[in-house]
């Protein structure tokens, strides 16, 4: 069986191997929604379509300005640009000019049904009784300084109705204002051409950030000053600092480590079966994901792969026994390391093992990862090093030995019990003076790292145009399209109260654009009873005399809506028939206008932002409480290797995840999701250290500390540099790796046996 057992594992590698081939050669879609991390059981299928809907409509969209000190100039360039990139295939459609097409079939679309057709205010006099009110602001429209109305339209619509109606839609306002066709907006000497597109493509796809790259710096004028925003242009900066900092920090990390390996072995052997066994690791864990899940997150996968790194701790302590001159063949050096290796597998899997106890399909997908991977290089390290392994002993080192050695006596020797008790006196003070400015941080825009520049490029561009989006909506559900434009009249007045109070800067909802057939029966009752009385009074004083034309008294339906052109935003609103959305616009105080609409039937505000950041501030909060339940989960298993001592095995571990969120707070690190995911590694990996200490002999003791110190150089090489990443996760990351690995590895040896 012993002579099988590698073969076995090779058949069952090749196999996941196959697999995960074809589901590569497939095209592997990895899921990448926020909205795929929540339980299934707590999701909503409405707010996930709205969620998505909204998210996709702004992440697809950009906007650019185009600035010149002569106006022409700006125009051309806005034109020319615009031109350029309805040419280019790479957007839909692109905003630039006014379409007039356009707004006069906003007249044909509307005018049949003017009869039930009222502007707020008009409806909000009617019903006050104040019908002189409407019939001065008539008066007004007709002889103001930009009077209009002819006797067609006064026969067709004598107190001017829809006119007011149209004038209060609540289309996007801004400062923009045509020039020669163009939608310009001019301050300060400056004229900015605007233009805005809906790209054809996913932004977060680096082929399409690559294509836009190239058209832009072969399509913007260098004369011209240019401001952008957009998803697009966040993503491609992302990815850009993303590859600029793996590629320095890769590189670094996997030099320093190498060389640090080929310096203390002096073989390439250990090197290129370290990789094997995390390759193998990975691979195999995919592969059953894949298999188990049908599709993995990309969360999962990147911190899986990371958590995998604990597999090189096996390797390491493998290849350091080949220092150790009783250890002369691989099935020794497996032989001495195999307990040490079984306790420490095990230790961690309980701790990854407790996430499968979380209803997160992200923390549960992070677990079957790092399990299963583990696993795969535990049997790899088991199975095949005795195999493949075809070094002898080595015979330098004596110094290196020695120097590592004292490490370990640092923790063990009576004489140097001042200095620990001064280590740990410096640890507890630094993480006591850490407890007061140590805050959780889920905020989801501190997690997504925008770039200054283009952040200050958005906040300009919402200056200048006046427009601003819409991050928080409300989702209304309803039996019908009937009762969804009811229930959005019951709650447009408390919102007109909170625009009135500065809780929000405005409001779009379909009901605005098409009210209720009831509202629309409603309206046309209310100015037979209120206007009708005075009309004929009303035409004398305007010497009108021509027969008037009543107006269709079938009513304006939601499905007559365009999907394209003004409208086309009121289309996009209505996910279904009883599904619709009203976008809130400059929302100030999110939880006050929560509480201004509650109690309205069917009606639930959605912020996409808090929402995300909600679900950052469960995680980190799960991650916590089953990173304790790892510790009190692991426990029996060291009572019943160690006795007693189980607390000293565990201790070092314990206090590294306890101490480093509040050192790291000293530093202005706030503790996030992906703090908590780090202290997940460092309580398996300092646990693994401790057991290496505790399970070695006195004789191989610098062996065993050699081992450990080249797994915590390895793991501060791969992930302790992220620390110098200017992306927030990624900092959070390697900053909690750092301080916490460093703790764990300088108390690891207090879990040694005592000579």
């Amino acid at each position: 069986m012993r002579r099988l057992a590698p073969w076995l594992w090779l058949a069952v590698v090749l196999l996941a191997g196959g697999y995960l081939g074809l589901r590569l050669h497939g095209g592997l879609a990895l899921q990448s929604s926020v909205l795929a991390l929540l339980p299934r059981a707590e999701r909503d299928s409405l707010a996930d379509l709205a969620q998505q809907r909204v998210a996709t409509a702004g992440a697809r969209r950009i906007v650019l300005l185009l600035g010149h000190a002569e106006a022409p100039r700006a125009r051309a360039a806005g034109r020319t640009l615009a031109a350029a990139l309805q040419a280019s295939g790479l957007v839909r459609g692109v905003t630039a000019s006014v379409d007039q097409a356009a707004r006069e079939g906003l007249g044909a679309l509307y005018f049949p049904h003017r009869a039930g057709l009222l502007a707020e205010a008009d409806r909000a006099a009617l019903l006050a009784g104040q019908a002189p009110a409407v019939l001065e602001r008539a008066r007004a429209l007709l002889f103001g300084p930009a009077g209009f109305g002819d006797a067609g339209l006064l026969a067709r619509d004598p107190f001017l109705l829809l006119p007011a109606f149209f004038a209060a839609l609540p289309l996007p306002q801004s400062r923009l204002a045509a020039d020669d066709g163009q939608l310009v907006v001019q301050e300060g000497g400056m004229t900015w051409a605007f233009l805005s597109a809906e790209l054809a493509e996913d932004p977060f796809a680096l082929p399409v950030q690559d294509a836009f790259e190239a058209f832009f710096a072969a399509h913007l004028p260098a004369d011209v000053t240019v401001l952008r925003t957009g998803a697009l242009f966040y993503a491609t900066a992302g990815a850009r600092q993303a590859m600029q900092e793996t590629s320095t920090l890769g590189t670094v990390s996997m030099v320093a480590t190498v060389a640090m390996v080929l310096l203390v072995f002096r073989r390439l052997g250990p090197i290129l079966l370290s990789v094997l066994a995390m390759g193998v690791g990975v691979a195999v864990a995919a592969a059953f994901c894949l298999w188990w899940f049908a599709e993995m997150h990309t969360v999962a996968l990147l911190f899986g792969a990371s958590l995998l790194g604990v597999a090189v701790d096996y390797s390491l302590e493998y290849f350091a026994s080949l220092f150790h001159p009783e250890a002369a063949t691989p099935a020794e050096r497996l032989r001495e390391v195999l307990p040490g290796l079984a306790i420490g597998l095990a230790t961690t899997l309980i701790g990854y093992l407790t996430l499968l106890l979380a209803p997160f399909p992200g923390l549960q997908q992070i677990a079957v990862f790092s399990v299963v991977g583990l696993v795969a290089s535990f049997l790899t390290v088991a199975l095949w090093y005795p195999v493949l392994d075809r070094g002898g002993p080595l015979r330098h080192g004596r110094r290196l030995l020695a120097a590592v050695d004292g490490h370990a006596r640092l923790w063990e020797a009576p004489r140097w019990r001042g200095a620990r008790l001064a280590v740990l006196a410096l640890l507890l003070a630094a993480g006591a003076a850490g407890l007061p400015v140590l805050r959780a941080d889920d905020n989801v825009q501190n997690l997504q790292g925008m770039p200054p520049g283009l952040k200050r490029q958005e906040a300009e561009i919402q200056r200048l145009t006046g427009n601003g989006g819409a991050a928080q909506f409300l989702l209304v559900r309803a039996a019908d399209a009937e009762a969804a434009l009811q229930a959005q009249e019951a709650v447009l007045p408390r919102l007109a109260q909170a625009e009135a109070r500065g809780l929000l800067a405005g409001v779009q909802a379909p009901a605005q654009f098409v009210p209720s057939v009831a509202r629309q029966r409603e309206n046309a009752a209310l100015v037979a009873r209120s206007l009708a009385p005075l009309q004929a009074a009303y035409l004398a004083e305007l010497g009108f005399t021509a027969p008037l034309q009543p107006a269709s008294a079938a009513p304006l339906l939601p499905s007559a809506l365009p999907a394209d052109g003004p409208l086309g935003v009121v289309r996009a609103l209505m996910l279904d028939a009883g599904t619709h959305l009203m976008l809130l616009h400059g929302v100030t105080d999110l939880a006050a206008l929560r509480h201004l609409v509650q109690g309205v039937p069917g009606v639930q505000l959605v912020s996409l932002a808090d929402d995300w950041s909600a679900l950052f501030g469960t995680y980190r909060r799960q991650a916590v409480w089953l990173l304790a339940l790892s510790v009190l989960l692991m426990l029996p298993l060291l009572a019943w290797r160690y006795g007693w001592a189980a607390w000293r095995v565990l201790a070092p571990a314990v206090l590294a995840v306890l101490l480093a969120p509040p050192i790291c707070a000293l530093f202005g690190l706030t503790f996030t999701f992906f703090n908590a995911m780090a202290l997940v590694l460092v309580l398996s990996i300092g646990v693994d250290y401790a057991v290496f200490c505790r399970e070695t002999t006195l004789a191989r003791r610098p062996v065993t500390m050699l081992a450990v110190l080249l797994a915590a150089v390895s793991t501060l090489l791969s992930f302790g540099m992220l620390a110098a990443s200017q992306v927030f996760a990624v900092h959070a990351f390697g900053m909690t790796m750092l301080v916490g690995i460093g703790i764990a590895f300088l108390l690891a040896p207090a879990a040694g046996r005592r000579a």
